[in-house]
């Protein structure tokens, strides 16, 4: 197994003195080692260059959602990851770290589930198929080959640095780069930052709940249990209550080839939150709202995927945002008409309905600053299980409802509509 955490430059401050007081080492021998303890520091990573290899599957509920087979040499980790979201691909990834352990350069090539040497043929929206980052003089920078564009996108976020990728499906082999860098650090924490190309650069971190769990992520992300063994190496990773929601459990090294022929044969997850958009007029008024739609897959919602007494983002994606043409009252509280982000706390026996004016910030760290108004709203359990989360907006006798369902739980929010 590689060792992450090594010791710095073996030249302390005192050591250069006494070696330059008995004159054993020529002017630049001195300045070079000078050099190096300054350029590694007490922070440097030595490595060895013994291969380590290591698997993972993921699950979302029933679902696999991916399995990724890795290896560890040195400063360089690269490896392979069958993907079933959105479509079925094979992601070639190689990253290569500063000796401090954060990104020097990220790339990932989607490649055809049936034949990794050919570049995968996606059939949905704006695919990557081909991503570069690397980071230097505190700004990284993609490169990404997009389908149905004529050349490649770039994108430039400052950053002095950052430690990890975040997208549509994480790297478990960056988690345990994050793991295995602590476990050696010999601290109970350490501060990160993960970049995704459309939204910058975030606070996350990993720090001990015990001595055998850490906690990966941070206010953006939620958090992640990862179970771990004395040497940081992951045994599996709960993230369950967060935007991923994946169980991940480790295995013996597995050849993605093989496995990617055999499932891309079956049917394929797709977009596993697809957003719509519905319509309606209530009284007259027209009112619009747009939101992710999830699947329940298996899983526990409430008090599990969607965690109690804590704020969610009501649906998936970008914000759940409601649009009305004319003031309704919610209760005894107006909200103006306009654009509103939604947001609940869930509870066990009522939610807390949200109206913010913040539309734009990613929706697991919006601007609280912005909420306008927080309304109680009761729960019902319903006979029916709704296997996907669905929000709709129906005109009743009095006036309209929003009606938030998913499982065997229902939210309503009955409004008034008021007229000019």
């Amino acid at each position: 197994m590689s060792t992450l955490v090594g010791k710095p430059c073996g030249c302390t401050t005192t050591q250069s003195i006494q070696i330059e007081k008995h004159h054993v080492m020529s002017t630049s021998t001195k300045i070079v080692i000078v050099l190096v303890f300054i350029f590694f520091g007490t922070n440097s990573f030595s490595q060895t260059n013994k291969l380590y290899t290591a698997s993972f599957i993921g699950r979302m509920g029933v679902d696999t959602v991916l399995v990724e087979t890795y290896t560890l040499i040195n400063n360089h980790l690269y490896g392979k990851a069958f993907v079933r979201v959105p479509e079925d691909y094979i992601g070639e990834f190689s990253i290569h770290f500063y000796p401090d352990g954060s990104i020097r350069e990220f790339n990932v090539s989607a490649m055809n589930p049936f034949n990794s040497s050919v570049p995968f043929s996606a059939k949905s929206g704006a695919f990557e198929y081909r991503l570069n980052m690397n980071c230097k003089n505190d700004t990284c920078t993609y490169y990404n080959s997009i389908i149905g564009e004529s050349a490649e996108k770039i994108y430039k976020h400052p950053a002095s640095k950052v430690d990890f990728v975040g997208g549509w499906v994480p790297f478990i082999s960056l988690m345990e780069w994050q793991c295995r860098r602590l476990v050696q650090s010999g601290q109970q924490e350490l501060p990160l930052k993960m970049i995704n190309h459309n939204i910058g650069v975030y606070d996350i971190g990993v720090h001990f709940l015990n001595k055998d769990t850490i906690i990966f992520g941070g206010p953006f992300l939620e958090y992640t249990k990862i179970k771990i063994d004395h040497a940081g190496k992951i045994l599996g990773v709960d993230g369950i209550g967060t935007p991923w929601n994946y169980y991940v459990t480790n295995h013996a090294p597995i050849n993605i080839d093989e496995i990617a022929k055999r499932m891309a044969k079956t049917k394929g997850i797709g977009i596993p939150s697809p957003t719509e958009t519905i319509q309606t007029e209530i009284q007259g008024s027209k009112i619009s709202l747009t939101y992710g739609r999830p699947y329940k897959r298996g899983r526990s919602i409430f008090g599990g995927v969607v965690p109690y007494d804590t704020l969610w983002r009501t649906g998936a994606n970008g914000p759940t945002v409601l649009t009305i043409q004319n003031d309704i009252k919610v209760g005894n509280t107006l909200i103006p008409k306009g654009k509103y982000s939604i947001y609940t706390i869930p509870k066990k026996e009522e939610w807390s309905l949200i109206f913010s004016t913040d539309v734009k910030s990613w929706p697991t760290d919006p601007n609280r600053s912005k909420d306008f108004a927080q309304v109680v709203i009761p729960i019902e359990k319903t006979k029916k299980i709704r296997e996907q989360f669905t929000i709709e907006i129906v005109e009743t006798k009095s006036n309209g409802e929003i009606r938030f369902s998913w499982d065997d739980v229902m939210a309503v929010a009955k409004f008034e509509v008021m007229k000019e």
